[in-house]
């Protein structure tokens, strides 16, 4: 952290002026204060852990699933990155597993629906003509045998031969596809009325879906342990506008914090509710300084102060991880200098100073602005 002397010697630089030239800023006057911009993301790992009754079409070898008897009580080791995908975790529940042989088929058949197990269906004996569709089949009697008293006009652009009509033996008259029938024999049953039923293939039963025709079916009681990563995204300026961030740099003086797991804070007690890992609170300042490789820094009390509110446990939370970084600024106005605010930014090899209007002078522009846009609205009424 940059002393009150440090500070104030950055903005004399800033300003173009010699760092011992106290005369260019002076102390007196100046009044410092600091403000901790805080960004990062607290990553917590959520369980949920589900139990109901699983079923298999068939036959199934369960023993490559893990077996439990008490599905809250079974452990399961905390992740390594709790912000790993979604991961779900299948366990039996020890002598729940019971193979049935199905009672509502025969060795996987059942009788068709369509056919009602006859293995065929109905079907006509005869289709329309692809030629004439029974509507032109013979000019002259129509597919009826008996000749019409006047012979019927061949269609208008026909350009298909006519045949003679083997019901009334007109010349010339008839469809060549149906010879003036206007329909033709059913290709797929050949007139007999009956035809293979399309579900069964003719052999009257279908697959049972429920055993999927095997005949047999297993049911067991299972245990799903839901594992996913919720986030909750850090970021806070301690007074100072949001666009702060925008002022600093990866190049700026930032201390890190970055756990994982049950060491990131010193533990409470709290049972986790997941087998031996333990939940955590962060109380303290010195134990987030415990839980560092960083060396002591106050700055760490304010820090901890800021992350106390969203390190509670949230239900089902089995690990986490911290990872934030933080950089103290040092607001400095002065007397002398009315209408500016220095924000001093840590840094190497030296702090940074970034100048920004102070509050006074944003108030006066806006009265300026105001006045200008009174004075236009006063003419133009002047002027109408």
């Amino acid at each position: 952290m940059l002393s009150d002397d440090d500070i104030l010697a950055a903005v004399r630089r800033g300003l173009g002026a010699p760092g011992a030239d106290d005369a260019a800023f002076p102390a007196a006057g100046a009044r410092i204060t600091r403000h901790l911009l805080l960004a990062g993301e607290i990553v917590r790992c959520v369980e949920t852990r589900t139990e109901g009754t699983a079923f298999h079409a068939g036959t199934r070898d369960l023993s490559d699933l893990p077996e439990y008897d008490d599905l809250d009580r079974y452990p399961v080791p905390p992740p390594a990155d709790p912000g790993a995908a979604r991961s779900t975790l299948r366990l039996v529940r020890r002598g729940s597993v019971a193979a049935h042989a199905c009672s509502t088929c025969t060795n996987g058949r059942k009788p068709c629906a369509r056919c009602r197990g006859a293995g065929d269906v109905a079907c006509r004996t005869h289709v329309p003509c692809a030629g004439c569709e029974g509507r032109l089949c013979c000019l002259a009697c129509e597919g009826t045998g008996k000749r019409a008293r006047e012979a019927a006009d061949r269609p208008q652009g026909e350009t298909a031969p006519r045949v003679r009509c083997r019901k009334c033996g007109a010349d010339d008259a008839a469809c060549g596809k149906c010879r003036g029938a206007g329909r033709k024999k059913c290709a797929v049953c050949g007139g007999t009325a009956s035809r293979p039923c399309p579900d069964c293939a003719g052999g009257g039963t279908v697959s049972h879906d429920f055993c999927a025709g095997t005949g047999r079916y297993v049911e067991w009681t299972e245990g799903v342990v839901v594992r996913e990563p919720v986030v909750d995204t850090v970021e806070e300026s301690s007074d100072l506008p949001a666009r702060a961030f925008t002022w600093t740099n990866e190049a700026d003086a930032w201390n890190r914090v970055d756990h994982v797991g049950e060491d990131a804070f010193p533990p409470n007690g709290t049972d986790a509710g997941s087998g031996p890992s333990t939940r955590t609170d962060l109380t303290e300042a010195t134990d987030l300084t415990k839980a560092t490789d960083l060396t002591q820094d106050t700055d760490l009390a304010e820090v901890a102060a800021r992350l106390k509110p969203r390190l509670g446990f949230r239900d089902g939370e089995v690990a986490r991880r911290v990872r934030v970084r933080y950089l103290s600024l040092a607001r400095v106005t002065h007397d002398d200098h009315p209408d500016r605010v220095y924000v001093v930014i840590p840094g190497r090899p030296a702090p940074r100073v970034v100048t920004v209007r102070s509050p006074r002078r944003a108030w006066r522009l806006a009265a300026l602005a105001l006045l200008v846009l009174v004075a236009v609205v006063a003419v133009s009424r002047l002027l109408t």
